[in-house]
């Protein structure tokens, strides 16, 4: 159980570390985004049923909500350390969605499908009036995702084997 334990914080400690990199170095591109991709494309799919402005916010959506389904699946079930490998992985949709979102008046991401397709972003914000925000709307993002290291270490001191570590014994 000690050494399950701490494997456990070995590998916590890894996703932070990696979360934290790519967050305060803006690299949006690690193995994880792709599967990001992947829920967010299928979310414009999903929600295209909604309408426009519904389906181009569904890209995003559900690339956050996944994640987010995952961890309080896991928290339900208190598998504490699977939460916290899902904390890690929302932290990295929430920045890809932040690097995305700032980019709305800039508009110099490569995009899937070419020059001539819509920028999410920058449809969304301008639907709402806000796209000389687009930096606030990324940052509001960005510390979503530091918070979502923050719960990962939390999720990670909750574990059994990680809280055995720690407990005296006689």
């Amino acid at each position: 159980m000690r050494s399950a334990g701490l494997l456990k914080i070995i590998a916590g400690i890894f996703l932070c570390t990696n979360a934290l990199e790519q967050i305060f170095s803006h690299q949006t591109w690690w193995f994880i985004q792709n599967v990001n991709l992947i829920f967010h494309e299928a979310g414009h799919f999903i929600f295209m049923f909604f309408g426009k402005f519904m389906a181009v916010l569904g890209g995003s959506l559900l690339e956050i909500l996944v994640p987010t389904i995952v961890i309080f699946s896991f928290w339900r079930t208190r598998q504490y350390f699977s939460a916290t490998f899902g904390c890690w992985w929302l932290a990295t949709a929430l920045l890809s969605v932040s690097v995305y979102a700032s980019d709305a008046q800039e508009k110099m991401l490569p995009l899937l499908g070419g020059k001539h397709v819509v920028h999410d972003w920058s449809f969304l914000l301008t639907q709402l009036g806000l796209l000389k925000y687009d930096n606030l709307v990324g940052y509001v993002f960005w510390l979503g995702s530091i918070l979502a290291i923050v719960w990962s270490l939390y999720f990670l001191t909750r574990d059994r084997g990680v809280a055995s570590l720690f407990k005296k014994t006689d």
